[in-house]
């Protein structure tokens, strides 16, 4: 490639993804893609991205088939839900949580700080116990909106690795 050419494509990858707002609108689409094969559950579907807390972006969802929930193959997930399972009868209808999140601590076409996290959390009913959740984080930093644009995906990819 000629040096014409990588200016000419760096200014197309500018002018694509050059103000905050475009992206924040990738990040979010590129995560709306990702709950639809990691996230949505027998009752909860078309999941979107929004804000959880301030700079926290992403999604929740419940999955009441123990079924489905069992599917999960991680070791430490795995085993709380079927404890979880034994505890509470069915018709208490237990479920687990799961959820999908980006710690935003910069997001510039210069650079930025992702904090992707993943959580499977079995702490039913009351869902507060920090010994029945099992996350996967995977911190995200770039330096140039190229950088950003190829491994954006590959970072959720490996975040949303904790719901396999």
């Amino acid at each position: 490639m000629s040096d014409k050419q990588i200016q000419d494509w760096q200014e197309k990858v500018r002018s694509s993804f050059g103000d905050e707002t475009k992206l924040y609108e990738y990040l979010f689409e590129t995560m709306n893609n990702f709950y639809f094969r990691y996230l949505e559950t027998t009752t909860d579907r078309d999941l979107k991205t929004s804000a959880l807390a301030p700079s926290v972006w992403g999604a929740r969802s419940s999955e009441s088939s123990m079924v489905d929930a069992l599917k999960i193959t991680n070791p430490v997930a795995k085993r709380g839900m079927i404890e979880m399972a034994k505890s509470y009868p069915k018709a208490m209808n237990p479920k687990v949580l799961y959820e999908l999140s980006a710690h935003v601590d910069e997001l510039s076409s210069e650079r930025g700080k992702i904090k992707f996290i993943s959580k499977i959390d079995w702490g039913f009913p009351e869902f507060n116990d920090s010994e029945k959740v099992c996350k996967k984080v995977v911190i995200f930093e770039y330096s140039d909106l190229t950088q950003f644009r190829k491994e954006l995906a590959l970072k959720l990819e490996e975040s949303c690795s904790l719901f396999l």
